[in-house]
């Protein structure tokens, strides 16, 4: 019931602030930039002219394959409302006097897991998402231990030993298409 109540209360408290920040960048006429200034300076009379010039914008992007990225943008001051217009339908997650935080969930698997990703084995029996071959070792996600034992009973040798030496992702469809076929084979938690 707490967990519930924190889950809520922090959606209010994003919701609140999406809304202040959305009604300041959407007054019009020179009181805009000093509104921004004022709130993100955290309403202590403190200036982002302190800071300098610039405003950083931190573009965080979540893919579903577990990969995060970041991407840094210096944004001048007199442009901060502008830029944010370019990123309608990212969450703000943080802001302060010197640079915003803004998060895209993206419903896909990034470029690094479609450029060389694979499925494997790990060496204790889970289902994992690897940066290249699963030898290589370079853990992208853990998913769930898979019984093997169950497995190879049941698919083929070949299909067995691909997914040891590693199965390669290059899109959403095959992404999703490996857990659907190896999460009946996942081991239950006893």
């Amino acid at each position: 019931m707490i967990k519930k109540w924190m889950m809520y209360a922090s959606w209010g408290i994003a919701l609140f602030t999406g809304l202040i920040l959305g009604v300041v960048l959407s007054q019009s006429g020179g009181k805009e930039s000093a509104s921004l200034t004022q709130l993100l300076a955290g309403g202590t009379g403190r200036s982002l002219e302190a800071a300098g010039n610039s405003y950083n914008l931190v573009l965080t992007r979540s893919y579903l394959c577990g990969v995060r990225d970041e991407e840094h943008k210096p944004v001048a001051l007199n442009h901060i409302a502008d830029s944010m217009a370019d990123y309608k339908g990212w969450e703000i997650v943080a802001a302060d006097a010197s640079k915003m935080i803004l998060l895209k969930r993206e419903h896909d698997i990034s470029p690094e897991c479609k450029e060389n990703g694979h499925f494997g084995l790990s060496a204790d029996g889970m289902l994992t998402l690897f940066h290249g071959l699963p030898a290589d070792q370079e853990v992208v996600q853990t998913f769930y231990r898979i019984n093997t034992e169950k497995m190879e009973a049941s698919l083929p040798k070949e299909e067995v030993e691909s997914l040891k030496r590693g199965i390669r992702v290059r899109d959403l469809a095959e992404y999703n298409s490996v857990l659907s076929t190896y999460g009946e084979f996942q081991l239950s938690a006893e």
